[in-house]
């Protein structure tokens, strides 16, 4: 089919589009199935394989506009004597040209050989619209629809016939910074030089982060400015990458998504193009007209017969995902499939979508404009009916055209669904508006993001009318559709400005007022214990409220002997994971030494040294007799070396008496309010700092000694007292391995007993633990 030659009068008017669910049923029912589509055209050695599945890359979408072309008896003089040989030379002459250094462009199945890196001289027709207005997007809501064939790969079978650029281009051009404003944590090689990244592992981020898609887009509008093949290369790989991941917000831009698309074409990255046009689809975000137009424009040039499939495939997707064509557009794709020789199937598939077009079946589907929605949901109010609300939302999203109305009528909802309280009413409207929209026929991560900032807005009203149990139910209908509300913020009130750390306080809140520990951790966990960054600010008052809130629930769970959760709670006080948050340790302190005392009762020795060894770390002041009775038990129970760990710590917190009365002297002054442990430990760094002394030859004779000292405390107690800690004295000796034998001297002037050390002994201990003994009381930071 050819079109007229004359411009068409009036092409103004937006033609009745298909309904889409006859369409697509339709269209499925009058093309026989095909396993593969493969034909061959005159000077084209590329295939085109079909297979059942849609790949990830396939999944892409975006705005619709107009396109200028040229007169369409100029391009029917073409001569069809064209060789792909002549395309070869202009990619040639092309790459000669470039005085700068691409890099190596190895083409394997990802790039079609035969596509010169500009349109090729000859004309061909193409659809003039030069007077034509532009189209309106149209539903860029609903989900994507396939050919009925099955999707398509471009596949590379003669890689030798591109040209590969090897020439040289200035050295500093590569690493010179391009000029973008690039985020703290990202690459700046990758993002902000011609050459990119060149470490096989780097530890910044290459893709952009949720929450700075606006930084996708300066680097998608510099990377077109400046024009070079791996930039835009590197582009796509970026906008795949970030909005597989995440939905489009408020910075996208289909302008520059339409331009990326544009130099795509430029450089025939068809492959590319391909890709970004199908995860455009899929996000909803379709691109303008022109550029499908131009598309099979280029296809057409380039006689790439078998990129048909696919490219009627992404026909399809686009029309059964709101995009608006006109007869005359579809008369102009017919005319570009007639010269590539496409399939009568091929050819049916488009003329199938035509003729629902003329018979009027294609009409618009808007039931509801913003205005008229927006009195729904009044309407809706007044009758407590939410699930009909939900059902509004679900024909709202599919007609509406841009996304800035659709979040108005968003955050109408979340206003409806927070006012008008009436305390009797046993059920709670967001749970059952909630319901209803995810059981949708197409309810996608953008609904979950939607819930989740409506979610918080009734969140936040509950919370104000200290309704425990109904706020409760809104955070476990979230965490049932696994919404990540921790992230979002409402729409409405001060949810809309609120910072993360209050969002999250508000919600753990409600779970512990609730009678829900669990559900209060697990709040606290989802965020990350996240509290104020210089992504996530928060005010003073903020960090308070979660100092406040986590050592209320710290008290609760040391309660339920739940210890490890508590370290947790109170490992991620505020102060103690940022540095520049300042802490009161006053009440911390009697938490953390609240949980020392508790483990140590119930001999939890493990979760015992962890809490001391933080305490210690983070300067938080330790109860002396709680540091004791834990060095007593790890020694009782054989766990020397933590138990020596925990002993250097407590001499240089000043809990025993200072080591430099004793060392390198020939006598001991040991407390006897000490356990046995306690004073083995104290022999131990006694022998150590003598240890040159009685090693030495002919020192035999001189004698090392043991003072029990009384403490001014023990002089009120009774003499049995004392007597106990001349037995720990013994037993600690015994303890020992080897063993150390000391004897009774002498009773000094403050009627305290002297013992002597056996030199034997001592020298037989030192020669068998002298080893380690040094390095653990003499070489370390205590």
């Amino acid at each position: 089919m050819e079109l007229p030659e004359k411009e068409p009068s009036d092409l103004r008017a937006c033609p009745p589009v298909l309904d889409t669910g006859l369409m697509k049923s339709e269209i499925y029912t009058s093309l026989p199935a095909a396993s593969e589509i493969k034909h061959d055209s005159k000077g084209t050695n590329i295939s085109l394989e079909v297979t059942n599945e849609t790949s990830e890359n396939e999944k892409l979408g975006n705005p619709s506009e107009q396109v200028t072309g040229l007169d369409s008896n100029e391009k029917c003089s073409v001569s069809n004597k064209m060789t792909v040989n002549e395309d070869k030379e202009n990619i040639y002459e092309v790459c000669k040209s470039k005085d700068s250094k691409i890099g190596e462009i190895v083409v394997g199945e990802c790039q079609l050989t035969t596509l010169s890196p500009k349109p090729l001289h000859f004309p061909v027709p193409t659809l003039n619209l030069s007077g034509h207005q532009e189209p309106i997007i149209s539903k860029p809501w609903m989900n994507d629809v396939r050919f009925p064939g099955k999707s398509s790969v471009l596949k590379l079978q003669n890689p030798e016939a591109c040209e590969i650029f090897k020439r040289e281009k200035n050295i500093e051009m590569f690493q010179k910074p391009l000029g973008l404003m690039i985020p703290h944590g990202y690459c700046k090689f990758h993002f902000n030089t011609i050459r990119g990244c060149e470490r096989s592992l780097c530890k910044f981020a290459h893709v952009p982060e949720p929450g700075d898609e606006k930084v996708c887009m300066d680097v998608f509008k510099k990377y077109i400015s400046i024009n070079e093949l791996c930039l835009l290369q590197r582009a796509v790989n970026i906008f795949m990458e970030y909005y597989r991941k995440f939905p489009p917000g408020i910075y996208f831009d289909l302008q520059v998504l339409n331009e990326l698309l544009l130099s795509l074409l430029k450089y025939c990255l068809l492959k590319e193009v391909f890709q970004v046009v199908n995860l455009s689809i899929m996000i909803k975000m379709l691109p303008a007209l022109k550029i499908l137009l131009q598309i099979f424009e280029h296809v057409a040039t380039m006689k790439l017969r078998n990129a048909v499939p696919a490219l009627i495939d992404i026909l399809c997707k686009l029309v059964e995902a709101g995009m608006m064509l006109d007869p005359e557009h579809l008369n102009y794709i017919i005319k570009l499939l007639c010269q590539l020789q496409a399939s009568k199937q091929e050819i049916s598939a488009i003329l199938e979508i035509k003729s629902r077009l003329q018979l009027g079946q294609f009409t618009r589907n808007w039931k509801h404009d913003l205005d008229s929605a927006l009195n729904e949901v009044e309407n809706y109010k007044e009758k407590d009916d939410w699930t009909k609300l939900g059902n509004l939302y679900i024909n709202v999203k599919m007609d509406c055209e841009k996304f800035v109305d659709f979040q108005r009528f968003c955050a109408c909802i979340a206003e409806t669904l927070t006012q008008d309280y009436k305390e009797e009413r046993p059920s709670v409207p967001f749970c059952e508006f909630a319901e209803t929209v995810i059981k949708g026929p197409q309810n996608s991560e953008i609904d979950k993001t939607l819930l989740g900032r409506i979610g918080i807005s009734a969140m936040y009203f509950y919370h104000k009318l200290l309704q425990w149990p109904k706020g409760r139910k809104v955070l476990d209908k979230l965490y049932e559709l696994k919404v990540h509300f921790t992230s979002l913020k409402g729409l409405t009130g001060p949810a809309k400005v609120a910072p993360r750390c209050q969002i999250v306080n508000i919600a753990a809140e409600i779970f512990l007022k609730s009678g829900s520990l669990d559900g209060a951790i697990w709040v606290l966990r989802e965020s990350e214990w996240i509290i104020s960054t210089p992504l996530w600010p928060c005010d003073r008052l903020d960090v308070l409220n979660r100092h406040n809130l986590l050592c209320t629930i710290a008290h609760e769970i040391i309660a339920k002997s739940l210890y490890r959760q508590a370290f947790e709670v109170l490992q991620n006080l505020p102060g103690f994971q940022n540095p520049q948050e300042t802490v009161e340790l006053s009440q911390p302190s009697l938490l953390f030494n609240k949980l020392l005392d508790a483990c140590i009762e119930s001999n939890s020795l493990g979760m015992s040294s962890s809490v001391a060894e933080f305490m210690v770390s983070k300067n938080i002041p330790i109860d002396f007799s709680f540091l004791r009775r834990l060095i007593t038990s790890l020694g009782r129970s054989c766990l020397w070396l933590k138990a020596r760990t925990h002993y250097k710590s407590a001499l240089s917190l000043g809990c025993y008496p200072p080591l430099e009365g004793n060392l390198y002297r020939k006598l001991l002054l040991i407390p006897c309010y000490l356990s046995e442990i306690e004073m083995l430990l104290a022999i131990e760094i006694f022998l150590v700092s003598n240890a040159s002394s009685i090693q030495s030859p002919g020192t035999s004779t001189q004698v090392l000694q043991i003072v029990l000292k009384r403490c001014e405390e023990n002089k009120s107690r009774s003499k049995d007292d004392y007597q106990a800690a001349v037995k720990r004295l013994i037993l600690a000796a015994r303890l020992s391995d080897p063993k150390l034998f000391i004897k009774h001297m002498t009773v000094n002037v403050n009627k305290e007993q002297v013992y002597s050390l056996e030199h034997c002994s001592a020298l037989k201990w030192l020669k068998e633990n002298m080893k380690w003994a040094g390095k653990v009381w003499l070489f370390s930071n205590r």
